[in-house]
């Protein structure tokens, strides 16, 4: 498996909170054969399931990782321009001038437009203007757009993501594709492999938004323990060690009341025996992932929170190297190869 160019490929894909339908479909052909099962639920997340050797009823290990990415959707036209709200959280100071692409009938590119820095007073050239407050130009008349975008149509950023060198990759929606990235090579490192347990790989809808996949995936599926991976802060640019972590340097493992302590000490073994770096991040609250639906499915969910390190965080220029990707990969393939009978009783609490 080429792992830079499917990330790549799931990158240059669009696929918006609630619009994830192009996305899906990629990933559904990138797993095409890797899997006993395949299931897509009414609110649009993707199951694989490999199915486990042990005797029935089997255990399930869910692995999850959700597919959906911010963006921009339109609320208005409003002369030759479109107006806009968000889609998941937005970081306002990156959008002016940014291309973007219109999913209407048909893929219209546009602009973020920008008044001129001549005809701003001094005080405006400090501040960055509201999302409800730019306009998307994309050369069309009044009457065209009228005609080809509804109102709520999704708007991503047209950014193609690039090949930094030394396995980084740079481009948009990195969080999260680069953990759908993992979910695929997960499933092609399980190939060939014995596993006791059912192994479940979700690629989940809505997160940005409601967690909405997380939910329903694990009220469905039902699992016996979950573990979420997703993307975390890497050191960068007003980002130092004292909340990031290195890019290339190995993904973290979050503790704190939305994970398991006994899931989260088996991971860690697992990561010491296989010599794989794996730094620990402090929560002592929500996490922002869908772990925050997954623990309180049904009754209680086991489950622990893998990240990724990336750089520019909710930006059309996420960085991310191939490296944690691996690592995380791997960390979770040899964690689901070896559960057995035991393991269940292994997360007990005390």
């Amino acid at each position: 498996m080429e792992l830079e160019k499917h990330l790549i490929e799931l990158s240059n894909t669009p696929g918006l909170s609630g619009y994830e339908a192009p996305i899906r479909a990629a990933i559904q052909t990138a797993w095409d054969g890797l899997a006993d099962d395949y299931h897509v639920d009414d609110l649009g997340s993707l199951v694989a399931t490999r199915i486990g050797g042990g005797k029935t009823p089997r255990r399930r290990a869910l692995i999850t990782g959700h597919m959906d990415e911010i963006g921009l959707m339109v609320t208005h036209i409003d002369g030759a321009f479109l107006r806009v709200t968000n889609v998941g959280g937005i970081d306002r100071r990156i959008l002016l001038s940014q291309p973007v692409t219109v999913h209407a009938d048909r893929p219209i590119r546009g602009l973020i437009g920008s008044r001129p820095p001549h005809v701003l007073k001094e005080a405006e050239r400090k501040k960055f203007p509201a999302v409800q407050d730019v306009v998307i130009d994309t050369g069309l008349s009044e009457r065209e757009l009228k005609r080809r975008v509804p109102i709520g149509t999704p708007v991503s950023f047209d950014v193609t993501a690039i090949s930094m060198g030394d396995g980084v990759v740079s481009g948009k929606a990195m969080d999260n594709r680069a953990s759908v990235a993992a979910l695929t090579q997960i499933l092609h490192n399980l190939k060939g492999r014995a596993c006791v347990w059912d192994v479940l790989i979700a690629a989940t809808v809505q997160e940005e938004v409601t967690y909405g996949g997380g939910h329903t995936v694990a009220w469905r599926t039902q699992p016996d323990l979950a573990i979420v991976i997703d993307t975390g802060w890497a050191i960068g640019v007003g980002v130092g060690d004292d909340k990031g972590f290195p890019l290339g340097g190995g993904p973290t493992i979050c503790v704190g009341p939305n994970t398991h302590p006994k899931l989260f000490d088996l991971l860690r073994d697992k990561a010491e025996e296989l010599e794989i770096a794996l730094a620990v991040e402090a929560y002592p609250a929500a996490t922002g992932t869908e772990a925050w639906a997954t623990q309180v499915s049904r009754d209680g969910v086991p489950s622990a929170i893998l990240s990724i390190p990336i750089r520019n965080m909710h930006s059309p220029t996420e960085m991310v190297s191939i490296k944690d990707i691996e690592r995380v990969a791997r960390l979770v393939t040899e964690f689901v190869v070896g559960l057995d009978g035991e393991a269940v009783g292994k997360l007990a609490l005390d």
